[in-house]
């Protein structure tokens, strides 16, 4: 009586595991690109490659993407044309990463996002 409850929770537990390692490789490989662009890095193809070199445990279908946004104090702008005052704008990239993930018992979707500033 008391096996097949001890055997159920040791696979959720194991479950609950495997979802958070993934979850923290996946967060590991945004936080290499956010390096990146702390560092002086400014190229989008490279931080998208370091990231996804940075990501050990990557599912078959995984993904990582940069998009670049810009803003003029709190309005959207383009990034190549100067704010009033003849200041460049704010400019913000966002890193996500997205993947399936086989778990013992199930598989799900797990997503992150991780924006950086560098102006």
């Amino acid at each position: 009586m008391i096996a097949p409850f001890l055997a159920t929770l040791l696979l959720v537990g194991a479950d609950t595991w495997l979802t958070v390692s993934q979850n923290e490789d996946m967060r590991t490989a945004l936080q290499s690109g956010a390096r990146y662009y702390q560092t002086g890095g400014s190229d989008d193809p490279t931080a998208q490659l370091v990231a996804q070199q940075a990501w050990p445990s990557k599912p078959a279908d995984g993904s990582m993407s940069v998009t670049r946004s810009c803003t003029c104090g709190s309005s959207p702008a383009d990034c190549a044309t100067l704010c009033a005052g003849s200041n460049p704008p704010s400019v913000f990239l966002t890193l996500t990463a997205q993947g399936t993930f086989s778990g013992l018992m199930q598989s799900r979707v797990l997503s992150q996002s991780d924006v950086v500033r560098v102006r």
